[in-house]
């Protein structure tokens, strides 16, 4: 009787680790939601929230120069709707697909060789939209680029690790 309650306890303990694990995913960061309700996050949310579902659509059907030129040309519009705004396309691994900022560089050959901006993995906001079970991310930094502040709201492209990639957008203040 002894050696049969050892694996089961050993089960539960496993079970009991893994669900704590997964529950772990179901929140967002600290104050994520509430920061989303104030300034620049809240202007910032409003432009993309109902952007996600077409971006990930168009995301999901590049295949070539021609469907990648649809996303470039969304994203560059979506852009446009804030002064000073960027949008950055990411696959959920970090591999950026587009990223407004980079112009010419913006071509389906250099999103294949990962040459249009660096891995974004690593970004605070694209992370903790790929991390967090409500699937958004918030960060304000200086730019490594120009030193201008810019703030950012990324969100994630489908379900939490089941996902097409993230898409963030930015203004600088």
């Amino acid at each position: 009787m002894k050696t049969k309650k050892i694996p089961l306890l050993l089960m539960l303990t496993t079970l009991f680790i893994m669900s704590f694990n997964a529950s772990a995913a179901v929140s967002c960061a600290p104050l994520v939601l509430s920061k989303l309700l104030v300034q620049p996050y809240s202007a910032l949310n409003a432009l993309i929230a109902p952007r996600v579902a077409i971006i990930k659509t168009k995301l999901d059907a590049v295949k070539d120069q021609t469907t990648y030129a649809k996303l470039l040309a969304e994203s560059n519009a979506d852009a446009l709707l804030t002064p000073k705004g960027r949008v950055v396309v990411t696959l959920s691994d970090g591999t950026v697909v587009v990223d407004t900022s980079k112009g010419v560089l913006n071509t389906y050959a250099n999103y294949i060789a990962k040459k249009i901006n660096e891995n974004h993995n690593s970004r605070i906001a694209i992370l903790d939209a790929q991390l967090y079970e409500c699937g958004v991310g918030l960060e304000t930094k200086r730019s490594t680029t120009d030193n201008a502040i810019e703030s950012y709201v990324a969100r994630r492209l489908g379900n939490y690790l089941d996902n097409s990639g993230t898409v963030r957008f930015s203004k600088r203040n």
